[in-house]
């Protein structure tokens, strides 16, 4: 199936670029503050009394947590553009999850659609019971008004819930302050412990779960968001925040405040009945508010993921969905498909509410069930996401939001796996099973993958498996990795080279390291290869160094090197930097640019080259310092910016400071600026007048760096006068300098990427 990078951008062409309060805080509040805080939470709260109450509130608001420090992660870490959740958890990992995942959210928010309108509707028929004959006309009514602000447009939908939230305010303030008056200690510790009868807190958490899922709310409004990365974060922590402190104040006082009994029998009854200064009708009109701008914002948000999955076409007959309409290209054939499926369901629903039924029957309990389940699972996707982009440990994971790790997404991914099974085990497995079927047709589909078989062990078939996998896939400046290969004559007495690649590596690529013997006319190398191969391995034991030592042993070094540069690799893993120190005596200065042009020009790799090395150069532990670029051209700036990054990742250099001297214009400054805001990277930029001679200014200005970086770009073999003259100032002006590292860029490593 062909699939075109083109529609990433019809997505998220036009665009209303809403800020944080109108495009995320506001919908993601106000879908939290739903049909749960004013019909449900007195249910929950007087059956599983105020300490479980405390722990189902604390327990989901945690999942809720979780799953939004995941998303701010991968929000700010990478460009975000429409479909919400769907685009990020596509990005991360791949096509496939993303097409299982996506569909599964566009359910999950195509249901709590109906899930609230039929909260709107409960309470209208609760205060006027005459009008439960005609429960299928209003859930039909209320969703019809739904459809038509949605219908015109996301700007029409975020007006009127600015109303909502006024409206909403109020009414909170209502119902909250009204019942204070009947507070009492013995009321609240009767109400402390569950009713009688009660044995599990799960239907419960279930039924609760809803309240706090609207954080989904902000994230699908993406596409129109004016500065998403920092938006989304800000915007739906802030919400998240606000919701559990009223629902933590609202469950209180009820303790406090409510007979257990009035409370389950007639959860919303008392909110009226008990309101300030007797103004019950904003209690009514407070509900209709949080239940109608709940379904609005979902509303607003699947059809927005579907036509994401139309835009990057990952199902037949699907792409139709991607075009939009008008200069905000609204997603008109989306809303379509959620009317299609949320009328039948408000039918259905309002033939059940017709009869009065008690709470614990009532089709919304029956509703809350399947939704809350929909979105655990959504949430434990996005939680693996985040997870596998931290985990993963690319380079490339440098996300603004600073407040996440790895352990905070496995705790959602779990916790969420955890409640939904609890829920209901075999609609769980029936979920799993779909998701899972989802997954594994899209990516023979799409990705048209094969699979390594385990005859020989789980671990070699998963080697297998994945090497044979990765020529596959897309190659893209995002996964560059270091991998590294030392080339190092005598590695006992140049520990240095070693010591500093595993530095730039940080565990994230492959190193290697590999010593060529020069050995003329010597038939018999192999018990001579073995034993030096021994002894490096040996001492990689002994120094813990993780790499993967090899020996060559060669009549002529041209030769040798000829042979590792074609042959050190096990496709598609092979080195694209080759390590080396700088050559000391007169008589191989030209041999080494011989080789250094064949490494980046017949080979194409990025060369980097300590130029003052030996072992007392070795890295140390630091308390502060600089790492200094001496930056030439981006494609260079980028290999070295990337591997200054890595540098500060290491504990004892991460109170370093990145400095970047420039010989260029105000104009490039500003460029470099924008680009390292960009790559989210701190750097201090100082700006040197063009024209100066490099070699006059860097001891000046880095004599007391920790580590210098410097784009190396003369290194034609064919020009020996320059030969000569650069082989001489680095003899002289980098001999009582910090370590030094000339570097060659092949142009792979992408600092934007």
């Amino acid at each position: 199936m062909e699939r075109k990078n083109s529609g990433a951008e019809a997505v998220n062409s036009g665009g209303y670029n809403f800020g944080t309060f109108g495009g995320v805080y506001t919908p993601a509040l106000l879908t939290i503050l739903g049909l749960v805080m004013y019909m449900r939470t007195n249910f929950v709260l007087g059956s599983a009394g105020f300490v479980n109450t405390l722990i189902i509130l604390g327990v989901g608001a945690s999942i809720s947590l979780a799953t939004t420090l995941s998303i701010a992660a991968i929000a700010t870490n990478t460009e975000v553009r429409g479909g919400g959740a769907y685009y990020l958890i596509s990005r991360v990992l791949g096509p496939s999850f993303g097409t299982s995942i996506g569909l599964t959210l566009f359910v999950s928010q195509s249901l709590a659609i109906p899930f609230n309108i039929l909260g709107a509707s409960e309470s209208l028929v609760t205060q006027w019971p005459e009008l439960r004959p005609y429960f299928p006309l209003l859930n039909l009514s209320l969703g019809g008004i739904l459809a038509f602000f949605v219908w015109k447009g996301a700007d029409w939908a975020i007006r009127v819930q600015y109303v909502i939230m006024a409206v909403l305010g109020i009414s909170v303030m209502v119902f909250l302050l009204g019942p204070i008056g009947n507070f009492s200690l013995e009321n609240f510790v009767s109400n402390l412990g569950p009713a009688e009868g009660v044995v599990s807190m799960i239907p419960l958490f279930a039924i609760f779960f809803p309240a706090v899922t609207g954080i989904m709310a902000g994230v699908n409004m993406s596409g129109d968001l004016k500065e998403p990365h920092r938006s989304i974060p800000r915007g739906t922590l802030a919400a998240l925040g606000t919701a559990v402190a009223l629902y933590f104040v609202q469950i209180f006082i009820a303790a406090g405040s409510f007979p257990r009994e009035e409370m389950i029998r007639t959860p919303y009854q008392i909110l009226t009945s008990n309101a300030l200064w007797g103004l019950w009708f904003m209690v009514l009109a407070g509900v209709q508010a949080a239940t109608l701008s709940t379904a609005l914002g979902w509303m607003l948000g699947a059809p927005r993921v579907l036509q994401s999955l139309g835009v990057d076409n990952v199902l037949p007959g699907i792409r139709v969905f991607r075009k939009g309409v008008g200069p905000q290209n609204e997603p008109r054939r989306a809303i379509v498909v959620v009317i299609l499926i949320v009328l039948p369901i408000l039918l259905w629903a309002g033939m059940l509410g017709r009869s009065e039924s008690d709470v614990e029957h009532s089709p919304i309990n029956l509703m809350s069930e399947l939704v809350s389940l929909f979105f655990l699972f959504t949430y434990a996707i996005i939680n693996i996401a985040a997870f596998v982009e931290s985990h993963g440990a690319n380079p490339s994971f440098r996300p603004r939001f600073r407040f996440f790790h790895w352990t905070v997404a496995v705790y959602g991914a779990v916790a969420c796996s955890i409640a939904a099974f609890l829920i209901d085990l075999w609609l769980s497995v029936a979920a799993i099973v779909i998701i899972g079927g989802l997954y594994f047709w899209s990516r023979y589909r799409n990705l048209e993958m094969e699979y390594g078989d385990a005859r020989r062990g789980f671990l070699y078939s998963r080697i297998r498996s994945m090497l044979l996998q990765l020529p596959r896939l897309p190659l893209h400046p995002k996964n560059w990795r270091p991998t590294i290969a030392v080339l190092i004559e005598e590695p006992e007495k140049r520990s240095d080279l070693v010591e500093y690649a595993l530095l730039f590596s940080q565990h994230r690529g492959i190193l290697s390291m590999i010593q060529i013997i020069e050995l003329p006319g010597c038939l018999e190398f192999g018990e001579l290869r073995t034993k030096r191969l021994r002894a490096l391995r040996e001492l990689c034991r002994e120094r813990e160094w993780q790499v993967f030592p090899t020996v060559v042993v060669a009549p002529e070094f041209d030769v040798a090197l000829h042979t590792v540069l074609q042959s050190h690799s096990l496709d598609p893993i092979r080195p694209n930097i080759i390590m080396m120190g700088w050559p000391h005596q007169k008589e191989r200065v030209r041999p080494f640019f011989t080789h250094l042009q064949m490494i980046v020009n017949d080979f194409n790799r990025s060369a980097l080259l300590l130029a003052n090395g030996s072992d007392a150069s070795a890295p140390r532990r630091f308390d502060g310092g600089t790492i200094d670029i001496w930056w030439q051209s981006q494609k260079g700036g980028s290999l070295i910016t990337i591997l200054a990054y890595l540098v500060q990742l290491d504990r004892n250099w991460r109170k370093s400071v990145l400095r970047i001297f420039l010989m260029d214009s105000k104009a490039e400054e500003k460029r470099i600026r924008q680009m390292l805001e960009r790559a989210r990277i701190p750097a201090e930029i100082v700006r040197i007048a063009p024209g100066t001679k490099l070699h006059v200014v860097l001891p000046r200005f880095s004599f007391n760096a920790e580590l210098v970086f410097i784009e190396f770009t003369e290194y034609d073999a064919r020009d020996e006068r320059r030969q000569r003259v650069n082989h001489y100032l680095i003899e002289r002006e980098l001999k009582n300098m910090p370590p030094c590292f000339l570097v060659v860029s092949n142009g792979e490593a992408d600092l934007l990427a």
